[in-house]
């Protein structure tokens, strides 16, 4: 099999080129060369995805898959997709749940249906009125368009993601702030209850699922009734072995704090109740599968701790300050 991945060298991408590998398959990638280093075992093209004469280096070439992990803007992915779609067999193009704009306030947020995307829309096109979650729905709405035209309903599979977390996401990282504060322990602040459900999805299993060959459109999320936060709390405290104490502060209480959820605390979006309640069942009926939430906490804290001096988050990692939890803390405990 041979397989070409756009991007392929950060989280997903990289997910997607071992999951290719494990299978045996002849990987090509193609990006700019600046995101992170080749992976070992695969053919580099190096190119801007924007640039026809760039892409033009992939023309004729064949590929029984295609997978799109980067493509953001209809334009753009209009370029590579109509390119690839004579000489390719099926394209999985991994786009957002944030194309319903119903999600994740509304718990049926499908009942509104998706954004009305433009398949040939570029950046210029997006409305200012739209939040900047919206504008991000509405080109991804689009870009599902522009992969469907190109290849073909039967050959396109639409890959809705979710909260996609595992080993690697050097680009955010939420699940690995949340280990890395469970690993330093004494007393965590968990925000709203141990029962909260959790619905996180395994890049590797995104990964697999994107390589299967289904065909559809897909909300390929993880399992919306098997996990809570307690779960979450639970994994992390195994796999690190610390000696944390969870103490669970109210939804409400840290509203009126000015605590900003999912920004200033991973993985909390209260009063969202579509937030972690996926549509996988057509998903999971295509072959889409999950790993045990412990598996994947497990293995992102090992990869955590191959960085020199240990895991460290970016300018782009939410997660309470040290001394505004400690702060929240006292102050949650006096009330």
């Amino acid at each position: 099999m041979d397989v070409l991945v756009l991007g392929g060298t950060v989280f997903l991408g990289r997910a997607v080129v071992s999951e290719a590998q494990a299978l045996g398959a002849n990987v090509t990638i193609f990006n700019r060369g600046k995101s992170g280093p080749r992976p070992d075992g695969v053919a580099e093209v190096i190119g801007d995805r924007t640039v026809a004469d760039d892409l033009e280096q992939l023309a004729g070439r064949r590929f029984d898959v295609v997978v799109d992990t980067c493509g953001y803007v209809p334009a753009d992915v209009r370029l590579s997709a109509e390119l690839l779609a004579p000489t390719s067999g099926h394209y999985a193009f991994v786009s957002s749940i944030n194309v319903f704009p119903g999600w994740p306030e509304q718990a049926d947020y499908r009942e509104d249906g998706l954004h009305q995307g433009d398949p040939d829309a570029t950046r210029a096109d997006v409305s200012p009125e739209l939040s900047e979650s919206e504008s991000y729905g509405w080109l991804k709405a689009g870009c599902e368009l522009t992969a469907v035209r190109a290849f073909g309903a039967d050959r396109t599979a639409v890959l809705r993601g979710g909260c996609i977390v595992g080993p690697h996401d050097s680009a955010v990282g939420r699940l690995a702030w949340w280990i890395a504060r469970v690993s330093r322990g004494g007393e965590v602040l968990v925000p709203g209850c141990a029962d909260d459900p959790m619905s996180l999805i395994d890049a590797r299993d995104l990964a697999a699922f994107a390589l299967s060959g289904a065909a559809g459109a897909f909300e390929a999320a993880g399992p919306p009734a098997r996990d809570t936060r307690g779960d979450l709390m639970a994994a992390c405290q195994a796999a690190t072995g610390s000696d944390a104490r969870f103490t669970y502060v109210g939804d409400d209480w840290l509203a009126a704090q000015d605590v900003a959820a999912w920004t200033e605390v991973p993985l909390w979006v209260p009063g969202s109740p579509g937030a972690f309640a996926p549509h996988t069942a057509e998903a999971e009926a295509a072959g889409l599968t999950w790993r045990p939430l412990g598996d994947t906490v497990a293995d992102t804290w090992a990869w955590q701790q191959g960085f020199p001096g240990g895991w460290r988050p970016n300018e782009r990692t939410p997660g309470l300050a040290p001394e505004r939890e400690v702060g929240l803390l006292a102050a949650w405990h006096a009330r």
